[in-house]
């Protein structure tokens, strides 16, 4: 199973986000559906990227989104 996270970098910590189970709104509406999602806590990067092997994740996956997030500077996006 394919797993969706936004991984966030707030100043020497990783926040990841398991997204997996947020469905995309199909259309715009004033309402606001709520939900509760997973996170984790990294102090590392080596630690997140560990995290994220466990889950199935290819080197390739691991530097292209560590790159991304080098340049974005806050938030990506990864499937796993």
């Amino acid at each position: 199973m394919r797993r969706r996270f936004l991984l966030h970098s707030l100043s020497h910590t990783f926040i990841l986000v398991d997204i997996t189970a947020v469905d995309p709104p199909v259309e715009t509406s004033a309402s606001v559906h709520q939900q509760t999602v997973p996170i984790v806590r990294f102090q590392s990067l080596r630690d997140a990227k560990q995290y994220l092997r466990t889950l199935g994740a290819g080197e390739d996956v691991l530097e292209g989104t560590f790159a991304s997030l080098k340049k974005q500077g806050v938030a990506v996006m990864t499937i796993v």
